[in-house]
Parts: C-alpha cells; structure tokens; sequence
C-alpha cells in the first residue's frame, strides 16, 4: 500500500502566500501574522513583494520566512514565492529586489535553488502558458488555488496549469493559499468582517513529523501535503490497483490521472471512495467538492514509484 502521506505525524494547517504594509498590503505585519495566529493556523509566511524580512517568534504559531519575487519567464511578468530552508539566510533583514530581465531571473534562481524553495504563484493571474516557465524545472510547487484572485476575479484556480505540468513529467505540488492583501478599508466590518475579505479562503495541510519549521520545510519538500479551500482528506492510498480515500463530507469524489482516466463518484455527505485504477500509467490524485463548491487536492500518487 502507498500513501499521500505518512501515517505517522501531525496535520499543520498553514497559508504560504500573504502580503502586509511592507509590500501592497493594507494591515501591518504585527496585525496580519496575529490575525492568523488568532484563527489557529499553525503555520504562516508573510511574504511582501521583493522584500525580505524575518519577524518575532510567535507563541502558538510557526513563521516562515519568506518572500514574493517578481521576475520574468520568456516575455512574461512571473511571481515566485521564495521560502527558506535552512536556519541560516544568505539576504539581510529588509533587503529588497529588483529582477530586471529573464537572465536575472534565471540567476537567482540557480544561484539559491539549494537553500531555498520556489513556488510559482498565480499562473492564470500571470498569463502564463507552459511552454513559458518549461525551462524552469525548480519549482517544488504551483498555486494550484490563489484565493484572492479568485474570490475577486475568479482567475485563481490554476488546477488545468498543474495538469499540464504533470502531463509533461513535471512533479509539482499542489499549493492553495489567500494571497491576501485585505483591501475594501472602506467596508464595514473591515479587515476580516466584509465582503471583500480575503483571508482564511484557502491553505494546505501539511503531514509533518513534528511541530517545527524544519519538519514543515521537509514535508513541503516531499509532497506531504494537500491543498484545500474547505474539505479534508483524511487518507488516500493505492494498492493492487485500486485507489481509496477517506474524506470529510462532500457530495464528488474524482480520480484522475495523466490522460481522461477518471473514476467519480457523485452522491450526498460522501466520505469514503475506492475504486480500480482507469489505464493510469504515471499518476493518480484525488479531488473533493462539497455541496458549496469548495474543493481539496491531493498531490499526486507516482504509481512508478509504487
């Protein structure tokens, strides 16, 4: 049998993708990274546009430092999360960038690919097309959901450039994060009582041995994770050519792989699905939708590495 993820471990909710005063943001560093840590999540990034900053530990939550550079891919304006790997970093405190061209971008990233993980951010957002970023093989991970893009615009939901990637031997994560600037400062109820809130939209649930920044980095790395704007995957396995999961209530379950192998099942408060492999030859993962839409994605299972 071969799991998403460990049994062993702890489920740590966290969002990777967040901008304050620094950068765009309308709250102040202090006010966004409590403002989480006060909704439970166990851990946060704060990441400003082309800044680097590392912020106070917290009590009940876990930061990671990180940031959002922008930088170019082909005739493209791209944004990647860059998070630190280590616990010692090669940027100073408010150290700012500036990529200028794709051959800056291309150098900062092998120059710190070793140290450092790199997301890609928001690719419907951004106009990509594959062939833009497909000589660039260091992302450990895509926004497969970028809340606030789509909350505001509905251009967030970036799971057919995940597909993509996958089709063509790329084994990127799924990331779903908010982005959240908390703008609207105009409307009752703000920051996080109005409509245009847009936090706590979307996150992932990391399988980490332990309550540590290090174990969180090393399951990022490893794929020991899923991304969710509501549902929660319990467990999902292969064996014998059978795929299974154990799920929260939601009324589709689906199977996919790398071509139109799909295996569904439809219904009210579903929790459990298992059905036989459709013809999957790379990959399976599993996506989950409850009855207000809101979804959970599975990274995928390798099935040549079953």
């Amino acid at each position: 049998m071969v799991r998403f993820v460990p049994d062993e471990g702890l489920w740590l909710k966290g969002n990777l993708h967040a901008h304050s005063t620094l950068s765009d943001g309308n709250l102040t560093p202090d006010r966004v990274i409590a403002a989480y840590e006060e909704r439970g999540y166990d851990f946060f990034a704060l990441t400003d546009h082309d800044y680097y900053a590392r912020y106070a530990p917290r009590e009940k939550m876990i930061l990671i430092p990180g940031f959002e550079l922008a930088g170019y891919m082909g005739s493209k304006r791209v944004h990647l999360n860059v998070f630190e790997k280590g616990p010692v970093s090669r940027f100073v405190q408010g150290q700012r960038f500036s990529i200028q061209d794709e051959e800056e971008t291309r150098a900062f990233i092998e120059e710190y690919q070793d140290e450092y993980l790199f997301m890609l951010n928001h690719p419907d957002w951004s106009l990509l097309e594959y062939r833009d970023i497909e000589a660039y093989d260091q992302f450990f991970a895509l926004e497969v959901m970028n809340w606030g893009t789509e909350y505001y615009d509905g251009i967030g939901e970036g799971s057919y450039f995940w597909e993509t990637g996958l089709r063509y031997g790329r084994r990127w994560g799924a990331i779903a994060t908010d982005d959240n600037h908390n703008g609207y400062t105009d409307e009752p109820g703000w920051p996080f009582g109005n409509t245009g809130n847009d936090s706590f939209g979307a996150w992932i649930m990391v399988k980490a041995k332990e309550r540590t920044r290090q174990a969180i980095i090393a399951a990022l790395e490893a794929g020991h994770y899923y991304a969710s704007t509501g549902p929660e995957i319990h467990s999902f396995t292969v064996e014998d050519g059978w795929a299974e999961v154990h799920c929260s209530p939601v009324s589709r379950i689906i199977f996919s792989g790398e071509k139109r192998n799909l295996r569904r099942r439809l219904g009210e408060n579903l929790t459990h699905f298992r059905a036989p492999l459709r013809g999957n030859k790379e990959h399976v993962k599993v996506r989950i939708i409850d009855d207000k839409g809101k979804t959970a994605y599975s990274n995928p299972i390798y099935l040549k590495d079953v």
